[in-house]
């Protein structure tokens, strides 16, 4: 039974579609590109939660651009003292086969309060901005 259940994945195990993700996390390193920027939640110390907002920065790493190594955005948070957590896609890996899917949302939770952010990354991913 569990061979059936592979052999009717196997179309998709194979297909020349490329999505947002990569089979594993070996086949990123080999055959992904390298990024250029990341996203890191940054949360407030205790001392100063009550008068600043969580905000995403976003962070060149590109080796090649005159701002490597540096914050080249922040998008404060509206409301203070929610504590970002870490963040999803809106398409995970199992998504490598789908070509119509996009990493175009980062998900972000906030643990402080009842708070789910969707922040748009797709539109200009140096400056992501609210969607949600």
């Amino acid at each position: 039974m569990a061979q059936d259940r592979l052999k009717a994945l196997s179309p998709a195990l194979t297909s020349c579609c490329k999505g947002p993700g990569y089979s594993s996390p070996l086949e990123a390193m080999r055959s992904g590109p390298r990024e250029k920027i990341v996203y890191l939640p940054c949360i407030q110390p205790p001392q100063s939660r009550k008068n600043k907002p969580d905000y995403l920065a976003t962070v060149d790493v590109d080796p090649q651009s005159p701002s490597y190594g540096k914050v080249i955005h922040r998008l404060l948070m509206p409301y203070h003292e929610d504590e970002l957590h870490h963040s999803g896609w809106n398409a995970c890996s199992s998504c490598h086969d789908d070509a119509s899917r996009a990493r175009n949302r980062l998900i972000l939770p906030a643990l402080n309060s009842d708070r789910v952010y969707i922040i748009d990354v797709g539109t200009d991913p140096r400056e992501p901005r609210f969607h949600k």
